[in-house]
């Protein structure tokens, strides 16, 4: 309303209004619940009573596939303003904007997002510990993580992946593999002939996101008004630009304005980033380490420096440890295709594959399988990646379902 005025609060109302069904839709099924193979009908089937009680009856969740700007459209969003914010909220969770984001995600997003006792959650300790409360996960289930371990190739006998060999050598045996590594880098670990060259060429014609640019920052607080700073805030330069345009969108998050355990006494730190807006091709046959390198991040960083300049005015002075990171270090150390954050699979347009492939044995997960990109999508292809692996999952996974949803 303080923007565009009473119209746009009243199209806002009108959109909150048209996405409880589809957010109970999205609620109607969960992920857990679904399969891949003749399972579904017992672990999704116990779920379809659900679609008769839903708000509007069950054509309700016809919608949900549609891209989210044809959901705007039927709810009479006009304003300007509201669908550049809708574009930038779909552009931070799949890399596009509302023209290209299934509405099932959104759905999703609006029923947590803009319920009124909603909250945004931050884990004490910072993402450690959540990275650590994932791995207690896996090794109470008898798992084990081990790193520096990087997968030079799936071992293939007898028309079948039966497991990996690692950069050192090891062969590691396995019933299924499963792999996160995004399509592009998941064709690079499977030998020759292992799958059928028509749809390796198909899925390496996948078109790819742009990449990022990161800003670390370690900075002393003294006299800074610490209750002003808030933990999240979000940068747009020009909204006539989209969101998105080079060097105009930057997310910034100050997490010890929340819990200053993350910071020596008298400091902050905080992290600042392009979402998904940096090209690769300027920094395509760099090497790490060279001038050339290092002058062009000092050039791709000044935007990000000048967008917490905003907020902490003296911030260079301040900062007592720096850091930039470039599409080549999420290439390096997330071990990502040109450094994208996934595939740009738009709604309408084209789907997100499922976990199978033609090689028995081998199943996939991750930002370039359905339901797509985003924290929430990956850690469900997690679990249809599980289900993935044989029919005798079904039997275990009814017993997660009858827990939570007795």
């Amino acid at each position: 309303r303080a923007v565009s005025g009473s119209g746009a609060k009243r199209e806002w109302d009108q959109l909150l209004q048209a996405m409880k069904p589809l957010a109970k839709a999205v609620e109607a099924m969960p992920v857990a619940a679904l399969r891949f193979d003749v399972g579904a009908v017992i672990s999704a089937g116990r779920f379809l009573p659900r679609f008769a009680t839903l708000p509007g009856g069950p054509l309700a969740a016809a919608s949900l596939n549609d891209p989210f700007s044809s959901t705007l459209d039927a709810a009479g969003v006009r304003d300007p303003f509201a669908r550049r914010w809708l574009d930038l909220l779909c552009f931070c969770l799949s890399g596009l904007p509302t023209a290209g984001t299934v509405t099932a995600e959104m759905a999703m997003m609006f029923g947590e997002f803009y319920k009124p006792s909603a909250v945004m959650d931050y884990p004490v300790g910072g993402v450690r510990n959540l990275v650590q409360a994932l791995v207690g996960g896996l090794e109470k289930h008898g798992g084990q993580l081990r790193v520096l371990s990087r997968v030079e190739q799936v071992v293939v006998e007898g028309g079948r992946a039966v497991g990996v060999r690692l950069a050192s050598g090891k062969i590691l045996r396995a019933k299924s593999v499963i792999c996160g590594a995004n399509v592009w880098d998941a064709l690079k670990l499977l030998p020759p002939g292992a799958v059928p060259e028509s749809w390796a060429k198909q899925r390496a014609a996948t078109p790819a996101l742009n990449s990022f640019m990161h800003l670390h920052v370690g900075f002393d607080t003294s006299g800074l008004d610490l209750k002003a700073i808030q933990p999240h805030y979000i940068c747009l330069q020009d909204w006539g630009r989209g969101v998105e345009a080079e060097e105009n969108a930057v997310l910034i998050s100050i997490p010890s304005a929340e819990d200053d355990s993350l910071a020596p006494p008298g400091h902050g730190v905080l992290h600042a980033y392009t979402p998904a807006t940096e090209p690769f091709a300027p920094w395509e046959g760099l090497k790490r380490g060279s001038a050339e390198y290092a002058a062009l991040k000092e050039q791709r960083s000044q935007y990000l420096w000048k967008q917490v300049e905003r907020l902490i005015p003296d911030i260079r002075a301040r900062a007592k440890v720096a850091h930039v990171g470039t599409p080549l270090t999420h290439q390096r150390f997330l071990r990502r295709h040109q450094g994208t954050y996934g595939p740009a699979l738009a709604a309408g347009e084209a789907t997100f594959p499922g976990p199978e492939t033609p090689l028995p044995g081998l199943v996939l997960c991750g930002d370039s399988c359905f339901p797509g990109i985003g924290v929430p999508a990956v850690a469900a292809s997690g679990l249809l990646a599980a289900h993935a692996t044989g029919l005798e999952t079904l039997g275990k996974q009814i017993q997660v379902l009858d827990r939570l949803f007795p």
